[in-house]
């Protein structure tokens, strides 16, 4: 059974897709920082988006196995954008929600725990999210996996 998974064409894309999302997020985070940010590597937020990753490669994973005109691409490429559109939609909003309650909180000195600063992404991040997941699957698929 555990060769079974780690042979699988879609689990193996979506782990090298967001692995590799996660690795530049720890790059650009600790070249901003110019130290290392080990934390970047587990965090949420942050370019790219590897919530846009992850669902993109699923979903193109899926279509390249089950094919494009399946119901299960159908229902992954669905999922895929409801996240996507909820990385820089929604989630953008509350990080900009956040920031305004964070003002509050210093300004007026109340004393409470701020909260979380970033938890979304700009729609620059998701489609850049959204690029890898692709690019990544549709590599793999081609180099290791097309008959």
């Amino acid at each position: 059974m555990f060769m079974d998974i780690v042979t699988n064409q879609i689990v193996v894309s979506v782990i090298v897709a967001s692995v590799i999302c996660q690795i530049w997020k720890f790059i650009d985070k600790s070249f901003r920082k110019m130290k290392l940010d080990w934390y970047a590597l587990v965090a949420t937020g942050g370019m790219p988006s590897s919530h846009s990753t992850f669902v993109c490669s699923l979903a193109v994973s899926v279509g390249l196995v089950e094919g494009f005109l399946s119901t299960i691409f159908f229902l992954a490429a669905g999922f895929a954008v409801v996240v996507v559109r909820d990385a820089f939609g929604v989630r953008h909003a509350v990080d900009t929600l956040a920031r305004s309650v964070n003002e509050i909180i210093r300004s007026k000195r109340l004393g409470v725990a701020e909260l979380l600063k970033i938890t979304g992404h700009t729609p620059v991040q998701a489609v850049v999210g959204v690029i890898v997941g692709i690019a990544v699957t549709v590599i793999l698929h081609f180099a290791f996996y097309y008959p």
